[in-house]
């Protein structure tokens, strides 16, 4: 089977060894990634690890009232790590935020690669390593900061990883991701459009100013950004 590059698109599929690319591509498929589409629930055994090249996936916390996004993977990570800790159970829901592509792996395939092969392990648990610093961050970020540089930080987020300036987001879909009130993101997307920062219409969000949104953000959006580069 001759390869297929598009899988590379992936940052961590790119870093493997064209020997582990070569034997992970019999068993890569190509998937679109579609907004609101639940990939896993939280307990439920996983069947697939997704390697996204565009697009956003979250983590979920459920709660009893609603729920809350606890992370946010991208191009430069993977779904199914729970795999090399031990568990073939999902820890958290798995939801689509923002449209995109995937690179699809049953989740046993990974599980056994990932045994027998040393680097593809570590190259795996440097994502994880950044991926639970994403979550405690995202922890002091929401006790600590207020929703709109909360808010303009899940925007650079998304705005890094969906490989778009625009992309569909609904004001329902980022105050459940943001664990607050439809009001609350009413109020502040008009602030941040009203600042010339994004341009909000029927559920499209478009980021029409970079620099100004990250100054707009927490700090814990560069803190974020930095770790991964120093993990991954």
């Amino acid at each position: 089977m001759e390869a297929d590059d598009r899988h590379r698109a992936n940052r961590l599929i790119a870093e493997m060894s064209d020997d582990l690319q070569a034997r992970l591509q019999p068993h890569l498929e190509i998937v679109p990634l579609t907004p609101r589409t639940v990939l896993a629930e939280s307990g439920s055994q996983l069947r697939y690890a997704y390697f996204p090249h565009a697009g956003v996936i979250c983590l979920m916390a459920a709660l009893r009232k609603g729920g809350a996004e606890t992370a946010t993977i991208g191009p430069e990570g993977f779904v199914g790590f729970e795999v090399l800790l031990g568990s073939y159970s999902a820890s958290q829901r798995v939801l689509v935020q923002v449209a995109g592509v995937a690179s699809r792996l049953p989740i046993d395939i990974l599980s056994d690669l990932a045994r027998e092969s040393a680097p593809l392990r570590e190259l795996l648990l440097g994502y994880v390593r950044y991926f639970l610093i994403q979550v405690l961050q995202s922890v002091a970020c929401n006790g600590l900061h207020s929703v709109h540089e909360r808010c303009a930080r899940w925007l650079l987020m998304a705005h890094d990883r969906a490989g778009t300036d625009s992309f569909q987001l609904t004001q329902e879909f980022l105050a459940e991701l943001l664990g607050i009130q439809r009001p609350s993101v009413t109020i502040v997307a008009r602030t941040l459009q009203k600042a010339g920062l994004i341009r909000y219409s029927r559920g499209l969000i478009a980021i029409t100013d970079r620099q100004g949104l990250e100054e707009a953000a927490c700090e814990c959006y560069e803190m974020v950004r930095k770790a991964m580069n120093q993990t991954i």
